[in-house]
């Protein structure tokens, strides 16, 4: 296949994961008293597919959605982080996603390594939602733990435990959401062989 073939089916897949993302930034699965969302997964199969520097670069996009979301007043913390300090919650919103879509193509290739293509990509799955937690929330404690509006949502509690509350709370079932979705998924691309083997 040549590099001009390759390139065009990158672009179309990146066109594709694009809307994807754009969709799912604005729909939340209910799960009893929970809401879940799936924008990580669309990050972590471009870079399973392509790797890592298309996954950082899904993972710019997922933050452009989210800033388009908060600006249309549709994302309760974001919208009030944004007209607390705009440039702060770009900062927010782009650099932990970007990292997430990095750090996804490097999960994958390793749990490849010594595992199916099926569990690889459930793990992968499982990290971009773990991983988005992870960096978001320390993001938000370093750039806004000094506002009373984080100050009252962390409640007393260290960064650590405030970060393992949110884990325990929304982020296990986005975890496990994105497990049992990224997995079929990155099976199905692997039996069309739009991924390459070991």
């Amino acid at each position: 296949m040549n590099s001009v073939s390759v390139n065009v089916k990158r672009l179309a897949a990146m066109a594709l994961l694009t809307a994807a993302i754009f969709v799912l930034q604005f729909i939340t699965v209910p799960l009893g008293a929970i809401t879940v969302t799936l924008s990580m997964v669309p990050v972590a199969v471009a870079a399973i597919t392509m790797g890592s520097v298309y996954g950082l670069s899904c993972g710019a996009i997922w933050g452009l959605a989210s800033i388009i979301k908060a600006l249309l007043g549709s994302s309760g913390m974001t919208s009030v982080l944004f007209t607390m300090n705009p440039a702060l919650t770009l900062i927010l919103c782009f650099i932990p996603r970007m990292a997430d879509g990095y750090l996804l193509g490097y999960v994958y290739k390793l749990f490849r390594r010594f595992t199916s293509v099926l569990v690889a990509g459930c793990l992968t799955g499982f990290f971009s939602a773990l991983f988005n937690t992870i960096f978001f929330m320390s993001a938000l404690v370093l750039l806004f733990g000094n506002t009373d509006y984080v100050v009252e949502m962390m409640a007393g509690k260290t960064v650590i435990i405030f970060i393992l509350s949110i884990i325990a709370g929304n982020a296990i079932f986005e975890m496990i959401v994105a497990s049992v979705v990224t997995g079929p998924i990155a099976q199905a691309l692997y039996s069309a062989k739009l991924i390459p083997g070991k």
